[in-house]
Formats: structure tokens, sequence, C-alpha cells
């Protein structure tokens, strides 16, 4: 396999054979191709494309759930974005929060911080009415895990949501800067983490920029079409320029409703991405995750190939949080200019 061009014009070193053994905590990595570097933190960054649907002899189904099963230690907050329009924000987000909760015994929350008409919250059946804006307005009221548990719904999977509003003014609310203040963010994130170990945020585009300091793994969507590469290449444009680069590097790919038919796109995309980011995980077309699908889904009502590929999906994250890497998070301060035009976090 021939090197390829790293930032500054560095060459990455071609993939060793055989392929070392993994430190501990990381498992053993199934891929279609691979980039072995160090980055600033010092330990083994392996980018690779999970492929999940059919064409290898093993789907690997055993490596990834225990992957997905991971100890790692204190709580973590994994970020979902959107590179462009209808990438699948949403949708990925509360897969990876299913998969999550039914492989783990943890506590996991899904915190819907969207508006519109296809948001996280759309997709499940709500037992409460309580949203994330209650919960904002009374943090100072939420002393336990009961109480904390009056503002989620619980689903059948195990997963929690934190659900959106869904009235006219919703957006206005997000951009509100006193409902949704520093402060308030902040004893939000320490909130999750006091009663949940994973936390998936799904975060509009106006709040995008304000969420990513507390990321510790951000996961990026693409759409499996045409406009993927240079979504992709904005995407990242945007988090290098914005102080992201370390958290873009540790990120993990999701291109997303792959098909035979886009498998060009696909390509396409992840050559821009490769050797830039932790891995890809390719999610194959879903008739019931399409818009106008089915109103409410579960891994468990997929395809084998679709659930395989969230299940890699989640083993790439949890993997990362098992290795011994350090978090550095971008300060907000370096977030808070959205230069015009972005489309990051965008649906």
């Amino acid at each position: 396999m021939r090197s390829e061009p790293g930032r500054g014009g560095e060459r990455v070193p071609p993939v060793p054979s055989p392929v070392p053994v993994p430190r501990p905590g990381e498992g053993r990595v199934r891929r279609v191709e691979s980039v072995v570097g160090r980055d600033s933190g010092g330990w083994r960054r392996i980018a690779q494309v999970v492929v999940g649907g059919g064409g290898v002899r093993t789907d690997g189904s055993e490596i990834d759930e225990a992957r997905a099963r991971g100890v790692f230690s204190g709580s973590r907050r994994v970020v979902v974005l959107g590179c462009t329009g209808g990438a699948g924000q949403s949708t990925t987000a509360l897969m990876l929060g299913h998969t999550f909760a039914r492989y783990r015994d943890d506590r996991v929350v899904a915190v819907d911080a969207n508006t519109g008409g296809s948001t996280l919250t759309s997709r499940i059946e709500l037992e409460t009415p309580e949203t994330l804006t209650s919960l904002l307005s009374g943090l100072d009221r939420v002393s336990g895990y009961l109480a904390m548990r009056g503002y989620t719904t619980r689903t059948a999977s195990g997963l929690e949501v934190i659900s959106a509003d869904t009235d006219a003014g919703a957006e206005q609310r997000l951009a509100d800067r006193s409902l949704f203040s520093d402060h308030r963010l902040g004893e939000s994130m320490r909130l999750l983490d006091r009663h949940y170990k994973l936390a998936v945020i799904d975060p509009a585009a106006a709040l995008a920029a304000r969420v990513l300091p507390y990321a510790d793994q951000l996961v990026l969507v693409v759409p499996a079409s045409e406009e993927a590469s240079e979504a992709v290449a904005m995407t990242y444009e945007w988090l290098d320029g914005h102080g992201c680069a370390e958290l873009r590097r540790r990120a993990v790919m999701v291109v997303n409703g792959v098909s035979r038919r886009s498998m060009a796109d696909v390509e396409q995309a992840e050559a821009v991405a490769r050797g830039r980011c932790r891995a890809i995980v390719r999610v194959p077309w879903e008739d019931d995750l399409a818009p106008g699908g089915a109103e409410v889904v579960e891994p468990g009502q997929l395809r084998a190939a679709g659930r395989r590929a969230y299940l890699a999906l989640a083993g790439v994250v949890i993997a990362g949080f098992a290795a011994k890497a350090q978090t550095v998070r971008p300060s907000e301060e370096e977030l808070a200019s959205d230069p015009p035009g972005t489309r990051i976090g965008e649906r």
C-alpha cells in the first residue's frame, strides 16, 4: 500500500505487515483499509473502514460486541454532527444510543438538542412532557437520579432520552443565551456525568459550536451522495480553523446510507477523510431509517447489515475511550465565531 501525504506535507508510513498487536483496551482491529500513526497523545491511532455490509468472510460481530462492552473509567460524552443537510445526524445519534444501551449495563442517555420535524424525539414514544428546556429551567431541583428520571423517556433498549421542544418557538429558545447560558450548559453536562456513563448529544446548528468543548468523542455523519467529499472537506476545515484539530483527529466518520449505486461517492468521501480521523464506518441504506420510514425504529428492526454497522460504530467509539488517550477539548472562545456558510451541525 502506498503512503499518503499527511498534514504539512509529511508522509504517513504505510501499514506494516503483519499488523502490530493492539494495546490493552483497544482490541483487535477489523478493517478494510488502515493508517497507523502516532498523534500528540502518544497512543496508537488506527484509522479504519469498518464495513457493515457483506463481501467479507466474517462480519466480525463478536469483535465489535466485545469492544462495545469495553470498560473505561469515568463518564463520557459523544457529540454527533452532520456534515451537511440530510446526513442522518439524528438517526445516527439515536441508533448509537440504542446500541450502547443494548450491549452495556451502564446508564445511557441521548440528549435531543435539535429542532424541526425529523428530530431524534420524533422516533421514540414519549412517556413524559418534559424537554431539554424544562430540564435547564429546573436544574436546581434535580437532586438525584429519581428526579433526573422524571425528565427522560426510557425506550425498550434501555436508552433514556431527554426530548427536544417541538413547538414553533423551539429554535428561538435554543439561541437564547439566558436560557442556554454557558453556566446552564456546563451544569447540565455535569448533571449528565453524575447519572449516566454515556451521553449521546444531538445538537442543532445553533448549539453545535457551543457543545464541542464538552465532547469526549466526535461522530461526524456524511450522506452517501455526490456532495459527501466536499462536505467532509468543509467540515474538517471548519474544525481545524476553530481549535478542534485534535478532536477531529480522534473523530469517527459515519458514511450513511451506503448502497452499491453510491459506492463511487462513498469512496471519494473516504479518500478525503482517510488518515485525518480515527475511523470511518459505513452504514448501509435502510428503508426504515429514511425520511418517511418507520415512525419508531430500534436496531433490532433493521436488517443484519445495519445492525452490524451500528454495533461496529459503538465498538469503535468505546475502543477510543478504553485506550489511554488524553482528551483535549477546545475552549468555547475558540469556537465562538461561526463563519458564514458553514454546514457543520446542519441537517
